[in-house]
């Protein structure tokens, strides 16, 4: 759907986005965006075909990223009066070709590389397989020695596990699905070797960006809402996590076009969240270095807000937990949130913990059959995300911050 298609279906309110033509930074006439729940469903169709199809797969540091970034700035910009790049620089992880796992009988099996892990050498490495904890390993034969470790998904296919690099380096990680784990288990009963390939390099001098938009509100007190744009790589990250990134802009043209807030509100696209947090640990040291941490009063973190309706709200305060309870009450949700006492400071809200903020960290859950196991999977596409939890989302925590602005 191209931006001028998209105008048409708005209709012909008082905002028009046709080419050439935007509303100037602050105006809260991008309200007509979200107005109703039939607008926010097709802004929330036309960004995921924007972001997941016709830009695809965007890990932090790539062109790709670049453009995706770009894409949400110009959406902030319809509405923030202030919008802005927090860029940092980092060592980029790439995969030179298509990885391979096979094993000695030529059975291959889909491996999908830890994203930011070791890799092998050009000819790969080989050994035999045994158990390792809840995975397995590929053994040196004369050793014993793991000379790459294999971890299985708990949701179906294999996905990239999440590894951050050590020093010196470490062995190479991969994952496989769980349906291939009778593969393996026949392989070690028949001491079946295997042989895994995976070239990467690390790129120095790569650029992170977060994307920073800020509603001024009567007094400097903060409400932080922070949503992750990156992917890993090969995943589109409809669900995991442009909705929830889709859901945080919707949030903030209906914010700019209601009354003035007395918070603050600081809107936060980071980038390089699925690479170690990057982007948050760097925003989040900057409001330390400004000594502007101290404002933030509340801090809400968006991660897969659609792998169904029931909105999973993890938070030590209890209070933010009954904010949310009562809002699915008086609003009518039709869904049945859960809540646990997990700390609300964990991932990308963990470098806000010094501003002693009340936080929540926000999943969902109720159509998992459908999407956990596409979860950093090429299926992760804008036609495989639940429309309604767009819009649950949306309402609860639009409400939300309309809420806690009061206390």
């Amino acid at each position: 759907m191209k931006r001028r298609d998209f105008v048409v279906m708005m209709g012909s309110a008082p905002l028009v986005l046709a080419a050439g033509r935007v509303p100037p930074a602050g105006s809260p006439r991008g309200g007509a965006l979200v107005a109703t729940p039939e607008k926010r469903s097709e802004y929330a169709r036309y960004l995921l075909e924007r972001l997941c199809t016709d830009i695809g797969p965007h890990p932090a540091g790539t062109p790709e990223f670049a453009r995706a970034a770009a894409l949400i700035k110009k959406e902030m910009e319809i509405s923030l009066p202030e919008v802005a790049y927090d860029t940092f620089a980092f060592e980029r992880w790439e995969l030179s070709g298509e990885p391979e796992f096979r094993l000695g009988n030529g059975q291959g099996i889909e491996a999908c590389p830890s994203f930011g892990g070791e890799g092998t050498p050009a000819e790969g490495i080989s050994g035999m397989l045994s158990e390792d904890g809840k995975g397995f390993a590929l053994v040196d034969p004369e050793t014993g020695k793991p000379r790459a470790k294999i971890y299985v998904s708990q949701y179906g296919p294999a996905i990239p596990h999440h590894r951050a690099r050590t020093s010196p380096p470490s062995i190479p990680v991969f994952g496989i699905g769980k349906q291939d784990v009778p593969l393996i288990a026949n392989a070690i009963r028949d001491k079946i070797p295997a042989r895994y390939k995976a070239v990467v390099r690390f790129v120095p001098g790569a650029t992170g960006m977060n994307i920073i938009g800020r509603l001024p509100g009567k007094r400097p007190d903060e409400i932080l809402v922070v949503a992750h744009a990156d992917t890993v790589y090969g995943a589109p990250g409809g669900n995991d996590n442009i909705a929830s990134v889709i859901v945080m802009l919707m949030m903030a043209h209906a914010a700019a076009a209601g009354t003035a807030f007395n918070h603050t509100l600081t809107f936060v696209a980071t980038d390089a969240e699925e690479f170690g947090m990057l982007g948050a640990n760097h925003y989040g040291a900057k409001r330390a270095a400004d000594g502007t941490m101290k404002n933030i009063r509340y801090v809400a973190n968006f991660d897969s807000l659609t792998y169904g309706p029931n909105l999973w709200i993890s938070s030590k305060d209890q209070s933010v937990k009954d904010v949310i309870a009562a809002i699915h009450r008086d609003l009518n949700i039709r869904a049945v949130p859960k809540f646990d006492d997990s700390d609300g400071f964990v991932m990308d809200s963990a470098p806000f913990r010094p501003s002693g903020a009340k936080a929540f960290h926000a999943n969902s859950r109720g159509y998992d059959e459908k999407t956990l196991p596409i979860y950093h999977r090429p299926d992760d596409n804008a036609f495989n995300v639940p429309l309604d939890c767009v819009e649950i989302g949306f309402r609860v925590f639009t409400e939300y911050i309309r809420r806690v602005d009061k206390l």
